[in-house]
């Protein structure tokens, strides 16, 4: 019995070895949270999502522009567009921006402002209206600041950020800005600037915003 007891013990340890080893790449080849959001999001380049947003954006300024019965739809729809995309910005890459950025402080600072003051423009914009006196000349007054902070975004933030993130933390962060647009409220809101606020008020705004989005469609369609 003392025989057998003592050859068993080295087989028994080779075993628990083997099994630790296979639970060790179990757990490394297993997707974190963050990487299946990624693989059900697409795994898209967060440079390469907003970059193509703001190629949306001035087509749909041109959109918004045209005369006829579109042009409601048309403003609507640019209106959710910013709405959502800088909510995304100012909750996940302007924060990014910020900490990882060498003057990233003041780069991020720079673009809050900038949308703080396009968001302005936008409310009045809205209060104006696609169809009254004055609509065209706010329309094309949004349109160049928010082209200007368009490129400003991407020369001095988005080349940065993809100098300096890894290729996967840049497909993360896109998948976050997907998520974002997802729930981000559809209508500018002049209080509503900062990570924290964007990331508090969206789970209420968002919802709000689509309801009033809902009730707005159907009496356009009666």
């Amino acid at each position: 019995m003392g025989a057998i007891g003592k050859s068993a013990t080295p087989v028994v340890a080779t075993k628990l070895r083997l099994t630790a080893k296979a639970g060790a790449n179990a757990v490394r080849s297993a997707p974190t949270w963050s990487q299946r959001v990624v693989d059900t999001l697409g795994g898209e380049n967060v440079v390469d999502v907003l970059t193509r947003q703001h190629r949306q954006i001035k087509l749909a300024f041109l959109q918004a522009a045209l005369p006829g019965p579109q042009r409601r739809r048309n403003f609507d729809r640019l209106m959710r567009l910013l709405s959502v995309h800088e909510a995304a910005e100012e909750a996940h890459v302007h924060p990014v921006a910020r900490r990882v950025l060498r003057q990233g402080r003041e780069l991020a600072a720079n673009r809050l402002r900038e949308e703080k003051e396009a968001k302005q423009l936008l409310i009045n914009l809205r209060r104006t209206g696609p169809h009254a006196t004055g609509y065209l000349r706010r329309l094309n007054e949004v349109r160049r600041a928010v082209t200007r902070h368009a490129a400003r975004e991407e020369r001095e933030e988005f080349r940065a950020l993809r100098r300096v993130l890894s290729p996967t933390r840049l497909r993360i962060l896109g998948a976050e800005v997907k998520l974002a647009h997802a729930y981000a409220p559809t209508r500018p809101h002049r209080w509503v600037n900062s990570e924290a606020q964007n990331k508090l008020a969206a789970p209420f705004l968002g919802p709000f915003d689509r309801a009033l989005d809902a009730v707005h469609r159907r009496r356009v369609a009666t």
